[in-house]
């Protein structure tokens, strides 16, 4: 094994240098592009897309759409067009089961007082024309005048014990979609209202008046929910303990039917129109939703007018490469998309998804975080990102520290904040996760606010965004997305000291698991063969590097058995992930064939990493064993028995969805 201390130490120079200028692109680029971007101007059209309700498929949605198409045009990109992919709940994109479009006209709950031997409306809790929000999503239609019952968390039968909910309004601290089973389709209940409160975070359950975005399945126990604060519950609460008679009067006009996924998309054509580096978000969430994801899709708009408008005007030259613009639905319509225009996922080099960038930090308490590809999918593309990251993060402090910097990016109308990004690694959680999965192996920058206490509810509000951080968030993705278009081969030295810099980070992250001098030389050792995939990446661009061959996927330990050499390929005939957004295909197709759950999807891998069945899914590719594929999850993320890898691998084999044999 060649020592991998030299190649460390010789990068340490160039993780210091990146700091200090910026990486890949040349200066006057770099400039015209800070001095165009707007936060502002962003921020603005947060504003116009957060008025509508944007469910797939919906009327809302399309509204936004539509939004984003005339916003295109009137920024001059070529080629603006919505796609249009059929969905009605029997059409399969690949893994992912399309979904119907789900709209709502009417929905309105009241809490009634007692008028002699009548009972009449009191006060209105909730109406899907004041705040949308307040209505489950997949609701169904319906009427009720009916008691209000208290079950609890509602996922449980004891939790029923001793209650008679027939008829009744249930109360649950659950989602809607966690309780319709038992609550209604079992016994009987007339709806749901939850008080679900939100991801837990470090400020979890301080803000009482919080009401959440709720979800009903889309194919099983039909019921209609609404949302309520857990200010409201625990009022109901506490009149219910005490005998008092709670009555509610609800009404619901809503469904699904056959739509549509609606993906707008635009381009600025590069010179080479076969290769694209694709910028995207995700157009659907509840209004406002304007962090999530308002913010991420104003933010490729502004990405995309600034670029144009650079280049239209001469100051930026016609790019080497042409970048395209694509606005889905989340997960879903990406799924959607890579399995309905595959000549279009050929053309595709990168993909930078924005999700999530504008919290102001003093009113969110989230920080942005720049992420790259998975483990499995070793590219230079993510050190790119990184080191323009780092770039602006050190120019924020710098201005923040001094009053002066290079680079400030700062609003008139937004905060002198530093950025404070948490710049590096891999996390799971939106539509780049779908792009790097095994079955399209697309290289991928991911930019997001992390985290958010006002995500997925009524309080995500354009007031909460920072137009400061917005423009640096811009401004790291269009840098990115400029500097990836254009790159030749005089490029490569460049690239190679921003990758032996991000290398340092890498190898220094594995570094820790090790415990033993044998498993700090198995971990170099998987270190320098990801670093030499890294260099081999260069290849997808066109472009070369000289790198030394390393003995990447190399066993940690010796097979214990010889069912361990077992070779898995892709079936190609069935591209995207295991679970998408309201199906999940393994559980379905899992349940069909009588098998039982795996024991890998119960393991918890860290928060900022991938998940196992995500990793080991995707390092299937024809040449890797089980046992290597083990260890590169024992690397990566953690030891796990390899067992549980091969009886997920075998459960994956028999479903159809790999194959035994190399390629």
């Amino acid at each position: 094994m060649r020592n991998l201390l030299p190649f460390l130490l010789l990068a340490m120079p160039a993780a210091v240098a990146a700091q200090e200028k910026l990486p890949i692109v040349p200066p006057h680029h770099a400039q015209a592009i800070a001095a165009e971007v707007s936060g502002t101007a962003a921020k603005r059209n947060v504003q116009a897309l957060s008025l509508h309700h944007r469910m797939r498929g919906s009327e809302g949605y399309r509204a936004a759409a539509e939004l984003i198409r005339d916003r295109l045009k009137s920024y001059g990109l070529k080629d603006v067009e919505i796609l249009s992919f059929p969905a009605d709940g029997k059409i399969f994109y690949g893994t992912q089961r399309s979904r119907p479009a789900w709209n709502a006209r009417f929905a309105e709950l009241w809490e009634q007082r007692r008028e002699g031997t009548e009972w009449t409306d009191g006060e209105r809790i909730a109406s899907w024309a004041d705040q949308p929000l307040t209505l489950a999503q997949d609701s169904i239609s319906g009427v009720a005048n009916a008691e209000l019952a208290d079950i609890g968390a509602g996922t449980s039968p004891s939790d029923y014990a001793g209650k008679d909910v027939r008829g009744k309004i249930v109360l649950t601290s659950s989602q809607p979609e966690a309780v319709a089973r038992l609550a209604v389709t079992e016994r009987g209940a007339a709806g749901i209202i939850s008080w679900a409160q939100n991801q837990k975070s470090g400020w979890w359950g301080e803000d009482d008046d919080l009401i959440r975005w709720g979800h009903l399945d889309t194919w099983k126990d039909p019921a209609f929910a609404f949302m309520v604060s857990p200010a409201r519950a625990r009022a109901w609460q506490a009149r219910l303990a005490k005998g008092e008679t709670i009555r509610l009067r609800a009404k619901v006009d809503a469904g699904r039917s056959p739509s549509a996924y609606l993906i707008p998309t635009a381009l600025i054509p590069g010179k080479d129109r076969n290769k694209e580096i694709v910028l995207s978000c995700h157009l659907d969430h509840p209004s406002p939703g304007a962090n999530d994801n308002a913010s991420g899709c104003s933010g490729i708009l502004e990405v995309a007018r600034s670029l144009n408008r650079l280049i239209s005007d001469g100051r930026l030259p016609q790019p080497e490469r042409t970048i395209r613009f694509i606005w889905p639905c989340e997960m879903e319509c990406t799924i959607a998309y890579l399995n309905a225009r595959p000549q279009w996922v050929k053309r595709t080099l990168a993909t930078i998804h924005l999700d999530m960038i504008g919290g102001n930090t003093d009113i969110t308490h989230g920080n942005l975080k720049v992420e790259g590809s998975p483990p499995s999918l070793p590219s230079f593309v993510s050190d790119i990102g990184f080191a323009i990251a780092r770039y602006v993060d050190d120019q924020s402090r710098l201005y923040a520290d001094t009053g002066e910097a290079a680079l400030p990016l700062i609003e008139p109308d937004g905060t002198r904040n530093p950025l404070h990004a948490k710049i590096g690694g891999f996390s799971e959680g939106s539509d780049h996760q779908i792009w790097a999965e095994g079955s399209f192996r697309v290289p991928v920058l991911y930019l997001a606010d992390w985290p958010d206490i006002y995500i997925h509810t009524n309080k995500d509000v354009p007031a909460n965004l920072d137009s400061t951080k917005m423009r640096r968030a811009i401004f790291i993705a269009a840098a990115s997305a400029w500097s990836l278009a254009n790159l030749t081969q005089d490029d490569v030295p460049a690239i190679a000291r921003a990758s032996r810099g991000e290398a340092v980070r890498r190898t220094a992250h594995l570094m820790r698991r090790s415990a033993t001098p044998a498993e700090e030389a198995r971990l170099l050792l998987h270190a320098e063969g990801l670093e030499a995939e890294v260099g081999r990446s260069l290849g997808r661009f066109g472009l070369s590097a000289d790198v030394a061959t390393a003995s990447e996927g190399a066993p940690m330990s010796a097979p214990a058995e010889p069912a361990y050499g077992m070779v898995y390929r892709r079936n190609s005939a069935l591209k995207g992930p295991m679970t998408g957004f309201g199906y999940s295909w393994f559980a379905d197709h899992l349940e069909k064939a009588g098998l039982p759950r795996s024991a890998l999807l119960s393991r918890r891998a860290g928060e900022d990493g991938p998940s196992f069945d995500y990793e080991t899914l995707n390092l299937v590719d024809g040449r890797r064993t089980v046992q290597q594929i083990g260890d590169a999850i024992a690397a990566t993320i953690a030891p796990v028995p390899i067992e549980e890898i091969a009886e997920y691998l075998a459960t994956l084999d028999r479903l159809g969805v790999i194959r035994a044999g190399a390629d």
